[in-house]
C-alpha cells in the first residue's frame, strides 16, 4: 500500500500528537509516547507513517568492521514501503547509526522518516536531504565498526516517557511533531484516529468560544473533551 492509498496515515497526519496521546490515555493505552530525548534534527519536523522496524546490537571489536549480518541495502528495502524506519539500537551510544549518505539513499527510495534511539552524524547533510530524522544525539564517530543491524520486520522497543519502554510493531502508526512522537498500535488505529478527529473538532469549538470571550472553564463545560472516547482492549 502506498502512502497516498493509506487513509489512516493521511488522516493521522492532520492530527496533533497531543490529541492522539490524550485519546490513547482515555482508551487505556497510556504508554505510547517516546522519550523526549529522541528529538528531531530539524526543528519543526512533522511526519506520519507506518513503522518498518529494525533492531541492532553493539559489536565487540572496533579493530575492523565485522561482516554484516544483513544485506547492505536492507534499510533501502524497508524504505521502499514509504514507511517510517524505526531502529532500536540496543542502547548504543559509542558512535552514529545513520549518516548523510544513508539518509540521502533512504530519502530517494521513498522513506518517510527515521527514528533511532542512538546518535547520528553528518547532521547538516541529513538536514539537506529533507528526510525527517529523530535521534538520541549527534556525534562524529563512525558506528559501522561498533554496531550493526541484526533483524528487520520484528517488534522492537524504544525508550518511552517515565522510563517505560514503548513496544512498536511493524505497521503500527507513528505521528511525530514539535511536541514529540506517539505510537498508535495498528490493531486499534482506526478507532483511535476517529476519536482523535472528534477531539480535534471539540478543541476547535473550545478555541473559538474562548476567542469570542468565553472563560476557559465555561468553554470546557460546554464542550466535553473526552466523553466520546472508547476504551480499547489490549490485543
Amino acid at each position: 500500500m502506498t502512502l497516498g492509498q493509506d487513509d489512516l496515515v493521511n488522516r493521522l497526519a492532520r492530527l496533533e500528537t497531543g490529541q492522539v496521546s490524550d485519546v490513547l490515555d482515555e482508551a487505556g493505552f497510556p504508554n505510547q509516547v517516546l522519550d523526549s530525548r529522541l528529538a528531531p534534527l530539524t526543528a519543526g519536523t512533522r511526519v506520519a507513517g507506518r513503522a518498518a522496524c529494525a533492531r541492532g546490537e553493539r559489536l565487540m571489536s572496533t579493530a575492523t568492521a565485522e561482516p554484516a549480518s544483513l544485506p547492505g541495502d536492507i534499510l533501502e528495502r524497508l524504505a521502499h514501503r514509504q514507511a517510517i524506519i524505526i531502529v532500536a539500537s540496543g542502547g548504543f551510544t559509542a558512535g552514529s547509526c545513520l549518516g548523510g549518505f544513508v539518509a540521502l539513499s533512504l530519502k530517494r527510495e521513498g522513506c518517510r522518516g527515521v527514528i533511532v534511539d542512538a546518535p547520528v552524524r553528518d547532521a547538516e547533510e541529513i538536514r539537506a536531504t529533507g528526510l525527517p530524522v529523530f535521534c538520541a544525539s549527534v556525534n562524529p564517530v563512525n558506528g559501522s565498526r561498533r554496531w550493526r543491524l541484526r533483524e528487520v520486520d520484528v517488534p522492537v522497543f524504544l525508550p518511552g516517557l517515565g522510563g517505560v519502554d514503548v513496544g512498536i510493531c511493524p505497521e503500527d502508526l507513528i505521528l511525530a511533531d514539535a511536541d514529540g512522537i506517539v505510537v498508535v498500535p495498528a490493531a486499534i488505529a482506526a478507532a483511535i484516529i476517529e476519536d482523535s478527529e472528534k477531539l480535534q473538532r471539540i478543541e476547535g469549538a473550545i478555541g473559538a468560544a474562548m476567542r469570542a470571550g468565553a472563560p476557559r472553564a465555561e468553554a470546557f463545560r460546554a464542550n466535553p473533551r473526552f466523553a466520546h472516547i472508547r476504551r480499547q482492549d489490549k490485543q
